[in-house]
């Protein structure tokens, strides 16, 4: 099928031009470990196959949308709309991926030929315990997310079914899907919105509409690439989080901890109902049995912070394992900087290697690291991320900018800055109309606390006096997830110093915290709980050090002392490498199992929230039909539209914002106005103009026309659904469109009637 080949040739180009850019990832793990014995436990594959994935599907994705947007004009009626785009898109990508992979080969022949051994640097051990342990806990994360993907958005008996709890959010993504999918969405608006741009960064919901273009059903469309990018990200997430941890066993907490978010809200849930007079197998039992997100803090009741997120926001899956290979190819640096610190002797001398050393600023001679290959690649997703998902272009950039203070090789950072924040601007202007339409940055302290709500405006003295606030709803919210951290930042860092090794460990939580800061300080866009993707970027991050943490609590690093090897003579350089402690063969047990136990109650305390949501996120869906929306792609009125109307044509309808009539891939003029509002359009100015419209503009019949033809609205869809909403109930009119207009279809036993403007 077309769309699986789509998705294959994006694959195969992605991991070409990593391989092309990046001439050795053995050396890039080499950067980025804490402790060189791991490397030859960690495949190359764990970071060539997800990224280039990744890579691969944004940059191709961003190039086949604007492919299709030149060529729409010359497009015959009866052509696909992306058909002409894909074919290009297909045969440029899988030239260049023969191309890449075409250099690559002669670049290594040359190399073996001149004697240069490849992989020399711990190339993996292809040891059956690493590929089962790998294999396996990737099966298991394919299978957590298939259900997370599918039991919310799946077919039943002909017809797609939205989960009660994703349904909402979920129906501009059903509606864009079907925009690229069955119409022709160019120049692109908001399809409950329409006249007006788009605001809302669409590019992933391009990604599933063409692949509903090139065949897939609109559910498998949606399913697989949100797939493909999650189990991409999080086998980034946790290959970093071996690397960083040195422990095999941080590539399954990592996922783990993702999935199953940490929060206080199971436990005061608990604690309610032991108050209550409940026994614990009673407090279980409710828990298991709840069917509703419980509301601890503000907006918990939307599952905001839940696994629902993922299920929700699709397009979140690659923005993360962007903001993630952002973090792996600049990390070297970030680590190289604190190494050659602590080898340097003197203040002065330290101060100079920091601020004005040639390392600090440019790259440096004859790096094998080839960064100049690394920043190239990054700029090309920089320049083609910011309408896939700006928010994590934000948080990459937050980071980065984090990393670069304490990084060498500072001109490589300000380059994908610079491309972002260029490429962020031409978009906006291009999709948007302005780059103030998409996000406008100003200061907001306390997020969504209700306490501090009104508080913004006193001043920075004003805020940081109600820190404890601040804190008090991490803790609710994040629970050990902003616990373990902290305690891990002055640990590790102590401890580290004190020993006289590379801190960076420590060090990186600093950058991986300023997209929280930032969503603590700064409003975006006219909703402030946007920002809750900010937050959620961060306490991701803090996964891999966490995971890191439980992995080596599981099993301690240490060895039986009398079976330590004797030190040699000679002693090595210290390379900042953490050392093998050793402990007497009696307390060796012992101390093993008592770490495990902590690691154990450790991961409960970090997961039982998680697991408390998801018995709610099963339950919400269940599978009784009054827990999900459904959806007919045969409906007679799909057919229709389809059938009867031109692609871009615009309809008058109720303030619908799932139905139906979205899967015709046509827009309407106002749907359900919270979407439009969130995304930044002016849906005060618009419901005005729409009342006026639905009561026939005062009776004027002309005026009437002559706005419609100026908004491209061809149709108007007159039924029951305007009676009963305010917006809508006392102007409604409908004997002004049966004596005016001409009627064109009935539906739904004649109570649906389509009148043609």
């Amino acid at each position: 099928m077309l769309a699986i080949l789509y998705l294959i040739i994006a694959v195969f180009f992605g991991t070409q031009l990593i391989r092309l850019l990046i001439p050795d990832i053995r050396r890039l793990y080499v950067g980025v470990a804490s402790d060189q014995a791991v490397l030859e436990k960690v495949p190359t594959s764990l970071f060539l196959i997800p990224a280039g994935a990744l890579i691969g599907i944004v940059v191709m994705t961003f190039t086949t949308y604007f492919l299709a947007y030149i060529l729409y004009p010359f497009i015959p009626a009866d052509t696909a709309t992306l058909l002409p785009a894909d074919i290009m898109a297909m045969c440029i990508f899988t030239y260049l991926g023969c191309l890449f992979w075409q250099r690559c080969f002669i670049r290594n022949y040359r190399k073996i030929k001149a004697g240069v051994e490849l992989n020399k640097l711990s190339p993996f051990n292809r040891h059956p315990g690493s590929i089962i342990f790998f294999s396996m806990t990737t099966v298991l994360v394919i299978i957590a997310l298939s259900f997370v993907y599918f039991y919310t958005c799946h077919m039943h008996d002909g017809k797609i079914c939205l989960g009660y709890s994703i349904f909402s959010d979920f129906s501009p993504h059903v509606a864009i899907t079907s925009g690229f999918g069955v119409g022709s969405n160019f120049p692109t608006q908001y399809p409950h919105f329409s006249g007006d741009n788009i605001q809302y960064h669409f590019m992933f919901y391009f990604l599933t509409g063409n692949m509903e273009a090139l065949g897939l059903p609109l559910i498998w469309a949606i399913n697989i690439p949100s797939l493909v990018c999650m189990l991409s990200t999080l086998t980034l997430l946790g290959t970093l989080a071996v690397l960083l941890s040195g422990r095999r066993a941080a590539y399954f907490f990592a996922p783990l901890l993702v999935l199953f978010r940490s929060g206080w809200n199971v436990f005061h849930q608990a604690g309610e109902l032991r108050d209550a007079g409940m026994n614990w197998g009673s407090v279980f039992k409710t828990l298991s049995e709840q069917a509703s997100w419980y509301g601890y803090t503000f907006r918990d009741e939307w599952g905001l912070w839940a696994v629902n997120v993922y299920a929700n926001q699709r397009h979140l899956a690659v923005g993360v394992g962007i903001v993630v290979i952002f973090i792996f190819l600049f990390l070297p640096h970030f680590r190289r900087m604190f190494l050659h610190l602590t080898r340097t002797e003197g203040f002065t001398e330290k101060c100079k290697r920091f601020f004005i050393s040639r390392e600090a600023w440019i790259q440096r001679k004859d790096d094998p690291l080839k960064p100049w290959g690394s920043v190239i690649l990054l700029s090309l997703v920089a320049a083609a991320m910011p309408f896939f998902h700006g928010s994590c272009l934000i948080s990459a950039l937050l980071v980065l900018f984090g990393m670069a203070i304490f990084s060498e090789f500072r001109l490589g950072y300000a380059v994908v800055a610079v491309v972002s924040v260029i490429s962020s601007v031409i978009q906006a202007n291009f999709f948007a109309g302005g780059a103030s339409n998409v996000a406008s940055f100003k200061y907001y302290f306390g997020f969504v606390i209700p306490e501090l709500d009104g508080k913004n405006k006193s001043g920075i003295a004003t805020a940081l006096s109600y820190s404890g606030k601040v804190i008090s709803y991490l803790n609710k919210i994040g629970f050990l997830t902003v616990i373990i951290p902290c305690v891990l930042f002055f640990g590790l860092l102590v401890y580290e110093l004190a020993k006289k090794k590379n801190p960076y460990r420590a060090m990186i939580l600093i950058p991986f915290s300023f997209p929280l800061i930032f969503a603590f300080y700064c409003q975006v866009s006219l909703e402030v709980l946007a920002n809750h993707k900010f937050i959620q970027v961060t306490f991701i991050l803090f996964d891999i050090l966490i995971a890191g943490v439980l992995a080596n609590l599981l099993a301690l690093p240490v060895a039986i002392k009398e079976r330590l090897p004797q030190p040699k003579k000679k002693k090595k350089k210290d390379l900042g490498l953490p050392k093998v402690l050793a402990l007497p063969q009696k307390a060796f047990i012992p101390v093993q199992i008592c770490s495990a136990v902590v690691c154990l109650a450790l991961t409960f305390g970090l997961t039982a929230t998680g697991v408390s949501e998801w018995y709610i996120y099963k339950n919400l869906n269940s599978n009784k039909e009054q827990h999900y929306v459904t959806l007919n792609p045969d409906a007679p009125i799909v057919d229709w539209v389809k059938n009867n109307t031109d692609e871009d044509d615009v309809f008058l309808t109720p303030m619908w914002s799932t139905n139906d009539f979205f899967l015709s891939g046509r827009r309407v003029y106002y749907g359900w106005p919270y979407f439009a509002w969130s995304a930044g359009h002016d849906t005060e100015t618009r419901q005005t103009n729409y009342q006026w419209l639905l009561c026939g503009a005062n009776g004027n019949i002309d005026e009437f026309r002559r706005y419609c033809a100026e908004m491209n609205i061809k149709y108007v869809i007159c039924c029951p659904d305007y009676y009963g909403p305010e917006e809508t109930d006392g102007y409604y009119n409908p004997d002004f469109f049966a004596e005016n207009l001409k009627e064109a279809a009935r539906f739904d036993d004649q109570s649906m009637i389509i009148y043609k403007i």
